[in-house]
């Protein structure tokens, strides 16, 4: 069994400042060929996942066309899309292929098309009307029609924290395997509930409303029915496009279509009744570190989602650095982080040890805040790589550019050379920053945070500034996606059925 594989990865929120262009690409994921297993053997992604299942298989190779990913942020300028969209559906590795298995978000965006995943699918199935095609997406994809329908098989992320990408890759290969083997060539069917799912309490924990509609999807499967696979999906918030809209995939047989219509419309309704319990209510940076959360002795981390690079930030919204150099901060505590590379080449030419006046935040874009001035000694420079930890994306190499660490009184401030969420433990540990001793952590992060670095602390706290990605994504200012869809209501009945 010879299957080729493609991948493209990047989460476009519309407000971001600036546009993913080469590279940012290049920064996180440019790959074609043998570069591709030799960059990712035996790391959590899905691409890691792939290479470990076809080890376990008897007689299965694998080809590699492109493996394009960008750090989440602003729409993909539209020539690189366009150059990655063609460079995968010419690409002569699918030639001798018996199936194709593409890893994609979900959630792209071009400068000018709004739909680059689908241009790669329907691309790739007019190319090879027979083969049979499978996906695998991020939980906060943005699916069209268009794109289900050139699909045999699709698989979501389950768990948020995104832990288990690799297992994601698995599923679908299964999917595509039994296509393969069997010759069978199932159908994928979408349904939407018209509302916008905000992720700010998605994780799936115990008992959260994620997980209570993740646990009814996987028990909707029946392959008895030929109903295959069952994931819903959360839509991204920030993406300004039609698409935008949370739902279900069902993999099906065509055996029973109505088993399959009756297991998304279950899915549905469990998502419309619960679509309340995801509405945020974030407190104010100011009212949290008014209470002095860490005035007892615990040890706190504040996340500042709205600029969390991984929901399109940028690392350059000052608001919560403002209320922290304002706060009564114990000594040790720690900030991470603002992109400012200019900032980290100023730091590295005057040398460790050395005193100045610089600006926080506010560099790229000012309609969140003005700069915070403040004195500050360089204590740190770094290259700005490492290995993560995991449990996300463990063993995938991460590099940051060069970063520095700079104090400012009680409060120590990393600065990097790009946007890259403080999500694993080796991002503190590259910069000497034990977070056993870090008594206050505030970060430009949100629900994966939790995964590695939750366990660290007493009290992880979120707050709401202004930002890209801040906690009513409703008052931004959208072209695409209506106002109502981000209306979560309480009064939903469960016996309604689902509308689209």
């Amino acid at each position: 069994m010879h299957i080729a594989l493609a991948r493209f990865w990047h989460e476009a929120n519309s407000f971001a400042s600036g546009v993913a262009d080469l590279k940012a690409f290049r920064s996180r994921e440019w790959l074609r060929g043998d570069e591709v297993p030799d960059a990712f053997r035996g790391t959590a992604t899905e691409i890691g996942g792939a290479l470990a299942w076809a080890d376990e298989q008897p007689d299965v190779s694998l080809a590699f066309s492109r493996c394009a990913s960008a750090p989440p942020g602003g729409p993909v300028e539209q020539d690189l899309i366009d150059r990655i969209v063609r460079e995968i559906a010419r690409d002569s590795v699918f030639d001798d292929a018996d199936g194709i298995y593409l890893s994609l978000h979900g959630s792209s965006l071009g400068t000018e098309r709004l739909a680059p995943e689908e241009e790669i699918a329907t691309r790739l199935r007019a190319r090879f009307p027979d083969h049979p095609i499978v996906a695998s997406f991020d939980m906060h994809a943005c699916p069209t029609e268009a794109l289900v329908a050139a699909l045999n098989g699709a698989t979501v992320y389950r768990s948020y924290p995104h832990v288990d990408m690799a297992e994601t890759a698995r599923a679908a290969l299964d999917l595509l395997a039994d296509c393969v083997t069997r010759g069978t060539r199932p159908q994928v069917l979408m349904r939407t509930i018209g509302k916008v799912l905000p992720s700010f309490g998605m994780r799936t924990d115990p008992a959260a409303p994620m997980t209570r509609i993740e646990d009814a999807a996987a028990a909707q499967a029946d392959t008895g029915k030929g109903v295959l696979a069952v994931y819903p999906f959360a839509s991204f918030a920030y993406a300004d496009t039609p698409a935008a809209n949370s739902g279900v995939l069902v993999t099906h047989s065509g055996r029973d279509a109505a088993a399959a219509v009756a297991a998304a419309g279950s899915v549905c309704n469990l998502m419309k009744s619960l679509q309340a319990e995801f509405r945020p209510d974030l407190p104010t940076a100011a009212d949290v570190l008014t209470e002095r959360p860490w005035a007892d002795g615990a040890r706190v981390a504040v996340l500042e989602p709205s600029d969390n690079p991984l929901s399109g930030g940028a690392g350059d919204t000052p608001a919560l650095l403002r209320q922290a150099i304002e706060a009564d901060l114990p000594e040790g505590s720690v900030f991470a982080f603002f992109n400012d590379p200019d900032l980290v080449a100023r730091s590295a030419a005057a040398g460790i040890g050395t005193r100045m006046d610089v600006a926080f935040g506010g560099r790229l874009d000012d309609r969140f805040g003005a700069p915070v001035k403040a004195s500050v000694e360089v204590e740190r420079l770094t290259d700005g790589r490492f290995k993560n930890a995991g449990p996300m994306e463990a063993g995938r190499p991460t590099d940051l550019g060069p970063t520095v660490l700079l104090r400012a009184g009680p409060l120590r401030v990393i600065v990097t050379a790009s946007a890259q969420s403080p999500n694993d433990i080796n991002y503190f540990v590259l910069h000497g920053i034990d977070l056993q001793e870090v008594p206050v952590l505030f970060a430009k992060a949100k629900n994966h945070f939790m995964a590695a670095l939750g366990p660290c602390f007493d009290r992880v706290l979120q707050v709401d500034t202004p930002g890209p990605a801040m906690a009513d994504a409703s008052a931004l200012p959208f072209r695409y996606v209506p106002r109502e869809r981000f209306e979560l209501n309480e009064d939903f009945n469960p016996n309604q059925q689902e509308v689209s």
